[in-house]
């Protein structure tokens, strides 16, 4: 019981780690939380309106909306009415957020090389397959407290998919 304890003490002081470096990484390219997953997902699925990308993204509408404008305003996207009913409207990327998009997606594959670094082709096997376990016991655990198992008890914005 103790090992298990100090596994879950390194995952934690892991996972801190990681956030940093990503952070730093945001901060570089003027990226606040949440906005490269959007901006990605944004730059393979052009011209979807909001209602479908907060749906997509598990993100609460009103938390999509905030991201969208803080992105639009830094010209990584552009908003425009759809030609068939100005009441919808559609996000598209811009020349500078397919830009921002690949460097971050350039530098996200650095950071994920550097963190695995010195870790052989088999060792990451057994990793991949330990975390499978976890996550099945964690999606169970969550079916059977009610709770949907993408819902998560940290991230105030999504919503329940």
């Amino acid at each position: 019981m103790n090992e298990l304890k100090e596994i879950k003490h390194t995952e934690i002081h892991i996972r801190k780690n990681e956030f940093r470096c990503i952070r730093n990484i945001l901060n570089r390219e003027q990226l606040y939380k949440g906005d490269p997953i959007l901006l990605m997902y944004v730059a393979s699925h052009d011209g979807k309106t909001q209602s479908e990308i907060a749906k997509e993204l598990c993100i609460k509408p009103a938390s999509l909306t905030v991201m969208v404008k803080r992105m639009e305003q830094a010209g990584l996207i552009v908003r425009k009415a759809d030609e068939k009913d100005m009441r919808i409207t559609r996000v598209f990327i811009s020349e500078t957020g397919k830009e921002t998009s690949r460097k971050t997606a350039r530098l996200f594959e650095e950071v994920v090389e550097q963190i695995y670094q010195g870790v052989s082709e088999e060792q990451l096997k057994v990793y991949y397959a330990v975390l499978k376990i976890i996550e099945r016991n964690l999606e169970q655990m969550a079916g059977s407290s009610g709770l949907n198992s993408a819902t998560t008890l940290d991230r105030s914005d999504q919503e329940e998919c």
